[in-house]
């Protein structure tokens, strides 16, 4: 992608408003909801002027009826939950999901090609980069988070978009190529400024998925293999000797010994003499699954995870899990606010798009918009272990936005 073909004055606001989007999401705090407003009113405009909703559009059904649905398993669960008022206001903070098929209508008619799209990630990753680094050695912020909610949100991100960046590397030209290495190894460095454990445990699975769908391509030649082993060596020398990296990684592996040797001694201690939050978010999956198997079909509500189990926890971490609204980890929360049905929900919502990438990829081994979207799905399953995809205002418009943007087949792969 060469910067001469993003001329701003060939596009309309349309097309500006989703490329609009990577720039924002990762860099302007709370910028990514009124993107999401305004391709809402254009989704609704066409819709309109069309005389067809989403749902009953060709290319638009499967997204629609999918998140749709998602969004009524969170209406339901506060429904039937013990106290139904005080869960109102979650539903109105997941009305993303609500909104999303006029997104997805506004983002098709807008027609970006794709090219523009991983072009604009790139610059985002620049500009992520630079306001990182501003922050941690400048201002003296101990994890980088640039605009995003928090550094895990921000880490996520950037490793996302760096392999984006790369996924179709072999299909560059030779300045490309180099262009689209150096976003990689920008995007790698943030994620260590943001000291997220998950993002490096993401680049792991990335790493590997990118892996798979390079030798679908028929892309992992001898020379093409050289290549990943010198670019993996050197982001492995660069975090190994990176204190920040490893003192993470030793304080989890320290947490997890000491929660599989005494799980109630670690409840007992304070949030620091506990080491941190991996103790803590293993206490809170524990009694989430207590929680869980006490109702298991309809759940507690999305917005009682974190008291009812807290029920099962002593110690400090009693109270302090009792106040989260979320135990870090999805498939979990799901459980114990949804029940099964609402976890067989957040699976298809998640691995529905998933497998339909692959067969996309399968069935067409140049598309770069399935492996793109294999790469984002993966990604948010990793990220969904500890974090949330549907508790951060963030974390909801860039689902919404990205799988818009690529579930669909554009009109131009239409012809």
């Amino acid at each position: 992608m060469q910067f001469k073909h993003l001329n701003i004055f060939r596009f309309n606001f349309l097309q500006l408003v989703v490329l609009s989007m990577p720039l924002l999401i990762m860099n302007v705090k709370h910028a990514s909801e009124l993107v999401i407003l305004f391709l809402t009113i254009f989704g609704v405009y066409f819709s309109i002027r069309e005389r067809k909703l989403p749902f009953f559009h060709d290319q638009l059904r499967v997204y629609s009826y999918l998140v749709l649905a998602f969004f009524f398993s969170i209406v339901m669960s506060v429904i039937l939950s013990n106290n139904p008022i005080q869960g109102i206001h979650r539903i109105g903070s997941n009305i993303h999901f609500l909104v999303a098929p006029f997104v997805a209508y506004g983002i098709y008619k807008s027609n970006i090609d794709l090219k523009y799209m991983v072009l604009v990630i790139k610059i985002s990753v620049i500009f992520g980069t630079v306001y990182a680094i501003y922050g941690n050695f400048y201002l003296g912020f101990e994890r980088a988070q640039a605009g995003a909610d928090a550094p895990t949100i921000f880490g996520f991100i950037m490793v996302l978009f760096g392999f984006i960046s790369i996924i179709d590397v072999w299909n560059q030209s030779r300045n490309e190529k180099l262009f689209s290495i150096f976003i990689f190894f920008l995007a790698i460095y943030s994620v260590v400024l943001s000291g997220t454990r998950i993002a490096w445990v993401i680049f792991v699975v990335l790493f590997f998925s990118t892996m798979f769908i390079w030798s679908i391509r028929g892309h992992l030649t001898k020379k093409g293999l050289l290549l990943i082993v010198i670019a993996l060596s050197v982001v492995m020398a660069f975090s190994i000797n990176n204190k920040q990296f490893i003192e993470k990684f030793e304080i989890a592996i320290t947490e997890i010994k000491n929660f599989s040797v005494d799980k109630d001694s670690v409840g007992s201690l304070s949030f620091k003499d506990a080491g941190g939050s991996v103790g803590i978010r293993l206490l809170m999956w524990r009694g989430g699954f207590e929680a869980f198997k006490h109702q298991p079909a309809i759940g507690y509500g999305y917005q009682n995870t974190g008291l009812e189990a807290s029920r099962y926890i002593t110690g400090y971490a009693k109270g302090f899990i009792k106040g989260q609204k979320m135990l870090h980890n999805d498939y979990i929360n799901s459980l114990v606010g949804f029940g099964i049905l609402g976890l067989l929900m957040l699976m298809v919502l998640i691995f529905l798009p998933l497998a339909l990438f692959c067969k996309r990829l399968k069935t067409d081994k140049d598309c770069a918009r399935s492996a793109i979207g294999v790469l984002f799905i993966i990604a948010l399953s990793v990220f969904a272990i500890t974090d949330s995809i549907y508790s951060h205002s963030v974390m909801r418009s860039f689902f919404v936005f990205f799988l818009g943007v690529l579930l669909p087949v554009s009109r131009e792969e239409e012809v």
